[in-house]
């Protein structure tokens, strides 16, 4: 018996037979104490000193935490304590984020510090549209002009704080992905705002992953720690250290917990989406439909297990008045909405296969979408009889799906 959690409260037990227990893909288990690894990782960080030989006294530091970030809260707290010990005041330390994304806030990330100084360190939601507090920073080997926030050009020392995962664009984000272009003007923004490549994998070059390492390099940033999700909210691993050790650490040890690697193309996909630090939204379904997208069968079923209530955006709007998913493609390109990518990845998918989908959605609205409504978990048993192949995944909207085989 297996038992999978979506949502922020549900969950659905299988029986597996032996013969799938290898087909069932979990998600990676939760660090017990964070605090006290982090302690530990700053302590003795991958190929570098000690954190709190970074700074001296009277020091300006800026951590560039990335939004939804698991554990931001203890990796904060545990940053403090070193910068604190030498000598380093509230006040010379900003927390510094990109924007939230539509409909799902960023949490103050203060929250752990010391009750004393909680207020007195900075943090701080940049504006990429206030040019006033943006500064130029160089130019990369390719010509393009770079901006940043001011404070990071103007920072004594540059913590990057994130989390290494799958992205459609970047392929792996993490480091220096917080810098940019979030952490940049609009222009920088609006460039890298696309749909993703669905032919490409994660270790194949993509030009905005080489650029944000480049502007990492010009601001000059070292020091990084790096989260892997677990489960829910939780962190599954962390990194500290050199930002290449951290980043070829980190990337190895996503590819053993999220990677979900198939002979074959499967008959159904079983896929559940629990709710994490960004929300319980459509960005996490478009991440799971686009692993089952990789994985499933021409045709094939994929049935997805989610608390989803929220309402549609633009993107997902436009699917709504097509004929056939495909036709959308084009609309969705030439328009760009906020939710290019999670409207992309759905109308890819219900082009491919027939997609199940479990939420608290209005059933007519998942109908408009092209996907069928399930209407309780209860029916999940008997859509898992169809196919003579099953792929279980749990924690879907973190994983990654490849064939091993070459396909024609």
């Amino acid at each position: 018996m297996a038992t999978f959690r979506y949502g922020s409260g549900g969950s659905y037990s299988f029986e597996v037979s032996k013969d799938e227990e290898g087909c069932v893909c979990r998600s990676p288990e939760a660090l017990d104490d964070p605090g006290g690894e982090l302690a530990k990782l700053l302590v003795t960080p991958l190929d570098f000193p000690p954190m709190e030989q970074a700074v001296v006294p009277g020091d300006r530091v800026v951590i560039a935490l990335d939004r939804y970030v698991p554990a931001a809260e203890e990796c904060i707290a545990a940053l403090w304590k070193p910068l604190s010990e030498k000598g380093v005041q509230p006040e010379d330390l900003l927390i510094l984020q990109p924007i939230a994304l539509p409909g799902v806030a960023v949490r103050d990330p203060r929250t752990m510090l010391p009750e004393e100084i909680r207020e007195r360190v900075g943090w701080k939601i940049h504006d990429a549209t206030e040019s006033e507090r943006l500064a130029y920073l160089s130019s990369t080997v390719e010509g393009e002009r770079i901006y940043l926030a001011r404070e990071l050009v103007e920072a004594d020392l540059v913590v990057t704080v994130g989390e290494i995962a799958f992205d459609p664009v970047m392929g792996i984000r993490g480091t220096n992905s917080v810098l940019y272009p979030g952490l940049s003007n609009v222009e920088a923004i609006a460039k890298a705002h696309g749909q993703g490549h669905l032919e490409l994998g994660p270790n194949d070059d993509r030009g905005l992953r080489q650029l944000v390492d480049e502007v990492g390099w010009m601001l000059g940033v070292q020091f990084t720690l790096q989260v892997i999700a677990g489960p829910g909210r939780s962190a599954s691993r962390i990194f500290a250290g050199m930002d290449t050790s951290v980043w070829n650490a980190g990337r190895e040890a996503l590819f053993e917990a999220s990677m979900v690697t198939a002979e074959e193309r499967v008959d159904v996909v079983l896929m559940a989406i629990e709710e994490d630090c960004a929300g319980h939204h459509w960005n996490q379904l478009g991440a799971a439909l686009a692993t089952a997208r990789r994985l499933v069968a021409k045709g094939g079923k994929v049935i997805v297990l989610s608390e989803l209530a929220c309402e549609p955006g633009d993107g997902m709007n436009l699917i709504r008045q097509v004929r056939e998913a495909r036709d959308v493609l084009k609309p969705l390109r030439q328009q760009s909405p906020p939710d290019l990518i999670p409207a992309t990845q759905l109308a890819s998918m219900v082009d491919w296969a027939e997609v199940y989908l479990l939420s608290k959605l209005d059933s007519t609205l998942v109908d408009e979408l092209f996907m069928i409504p399930i209407e309780s978990v209860e029916s999940v048993d008997h859509l898992l009889r169809v196919g003579d192949s099953t792929l279980f995944i749990e924690g879907a909207q973190h994983t990654f799906g490849e064939i091993a085989s070459i396909e024609e």
